[in-house]
């Protein structure tokens, strides 16, 4: 068996180091691919298959993907040099980014109109969790598939989780973002109230980090932006920024 992984960015990097931890065992062949050359060296280093091609990794039964944006993806799978192009009946297409749920049907359509198998797997966690392989995986596609490779899975998630048919994986990470992103304002208006209102900040951000209403927006958010927050005249808009802030630090 050989398995390929596409995309070695800030979360995709340790990913594929975990799955390629699996040649070392003799367990399948492994073939990490990117554009950059520089975030190829850490393979290169331990003897693993390197390429900037994509075209490459079309021999693989698995293919492996974590991209920035749905453009990107489409262009990998669907474009005009894509993989579509190039794979054959029986091969699979698993995509670990975090894109819209039509765009992920959509692909997954012109995927099976030729016999290949497309399943949605985006993931959650900050890259910490993509470097130690307890990142929450939660996939949408084929469960015989799904079944088939959850050892591999496995490699990269404490919580691997199958969700339902094409496009189940997509709308999971939706509502997951969504409830994330209601935590992320809740806590970003409540804090200066409290401080307004007299609370000392470290102190009440004790409390929300430990109490009934602490979660991981308020652990992330009050250990390292607190300040700002409570100089900001926040809007719901703000939020975002401060979030995306938040998860590259």
């Amino acid at each position: 068996m050989k398995v390929s992984f596409i995309g070695l960015g800030v979360m995709g990097m340790g990913m594929a180091l975990n799955l390629s931890k699996g040649e070392g065992e003799g367990h399948y062949e492994f073939i990490a691919c990117d554009p950059n050359k520089q975030a190829l060296e850490q393979f290169k280093n331990k003897g693993l298959k390197t390429t900037t091609n994509i075209l490459d990794t079309t021999d693989s039964d698995y293919i492996f993907l974590c991209l920035p944006n749905l453009d990107i993806v489409k262009t990998v799978v669907l474009g005009e040099n894509g993989l579509l192009k190039h794979l054959k009946p029986g091969q699979s297409i698993v995509d670990f980014s975090t894109i819209s749920y039509l765009g992920a049907m959509e692909i997954a359509e012109a995927c099976k109109a030729d016999g290949i198998e497309f399943l949605d797997c985006p993931i959650s966690g900050q890259q910490s969790k993509s470097l130690d392989g307890t990142l929450s995986l939660m996939c949408g596609g084929s469960e015989d598939i799904f079944n088939t490779i959850k050892p591999l899975l496995d490699r990269m998630g404490s919580q691997v989780i199958y969700m339902g048919n094409n496009g189940a994986g997509q709308l999971t990470k939706m509502i997951n973002n969504c409830a994330l992103n209601i935590c992320v304002a809740s806590f970003s208006e409540l804090l200066p109230v409290g401080v307004k209102l007299g609370l000392d900040p470290e102190k009440l951000g004790d409390v929300l980090m430990t109490a009934t209403g602490s979660s991981f927006a308020s652990k992330a958010l009050f250990q390292r932006f607190w300040k700002g927050i409570l100089n900001m005249d926040f809007h719901l808009e703000e939020h975002t920024k401060i979030w995306k802030a938040c998860m590259k630090s």
